[in-house]
Order: C-alpha cells, then structure tokens, then sequence
C-alpha cells in the first residue's frame, strides 16, 4: 500500500472573488494563500515526505513550490493532476487519476492539486460522498 498525502493548493486571487477557475485560468495565490501553505509545510515538517508531485497550474504549482522548499524536495509537475476541464466526464477525470495512482509513486509523496481532484480521488479510494477540501487542506490515503 502507498501513502499518498494530498493537499489542496492554497487560497488564489480568484477564491476571493468567488470566480470559478477551471484548468485555463491562472491565477495566482493571495497573501493569505501563502501564509495558509506555508502553515501547511510547517506541519508536514515531520511527516518524512519522500517528494512532491503537482499540477502544472500556477496556484498550486507556487503552492508546491513553497512547501518543497520548506522540505528541501525538489517539485515534479503531472498534467494528470489539472482541475477538471469542461469538456471531462467524471469517468474521465477518474481515469488520469487512476492511471497517476498506478504510475509507481513513492510511499508519503506528497501530491499538491485541486479541491476537485481532491474530492474524487479521495471519495473514489475512500468509498465515500466527494467533500472539497479547504484551502491548503492535506488529506491522507492509502492505496
């Protein structure tokens, strides 16, 4: 089994304003933003992180970004990772992730995306009803 650590990208410029951003969008994180994944980082300090893996899109790649130096790792982006695009079935999104979850990930990688994503691969692992999570959330599975 791998354990795989999730964290959702931290506030965006476009959360403020309540905008929907989608996977063409690229708005960047708010001061806010910043502070609530480097609080993010300061808990995984001790969480023996082996890398960071994250979407290409600006919000969590600077998310990303601030969290791997906080760890000392190196950041690896995966387009399989983008929020759900507007042409995607569920099934669709479900699939990239699954074929990401097969792609041999190290144990305690850390993966930074979307609340969307989030939300499905965690209910899809879990068995559960998809719940986004907040702003710089880390949730946790095993698979």
């Amino acid at each position: 089994m791998t354990r795989l650590l999730w964290m959702r990208h931290g506030e965006s410029t476009w959360n403020v304003a309540g905008r929907e951003q989608g996977r063409t969008a690229h708005p960047p994180l708010t001061d806010l933003g910043r502070r609530q994944v480097l609080a993010a980082a300061e808990r995984l300090a001790d969480a023996d992180v082996a890398a960071v893996v994250c979407s290409p899109l600006v919000r969590a790649r600077q998310s990303a970004d601030l969290v791997a130096a906080r760890l000392g790792l190196e950041v690896l982006e995966d387009p399989r990772l983008v929020e759900r695009g507007h042409d995607e079935t569920l099934d669709d999104v479900l699939g990239r992730l699954a074929d990401f979850l097969a792609s041999g990930l190290a144990d305690d990688t850390l993966v930074v995306t979307h609340g969307d994503v989030i939300a499905y691969v965690v209910a899809s692992l879990d068995g559960t009803a998809p719940s986004l999570p907040a702003n710089a959330e880390v949730r946790v599975t095993q698979s």
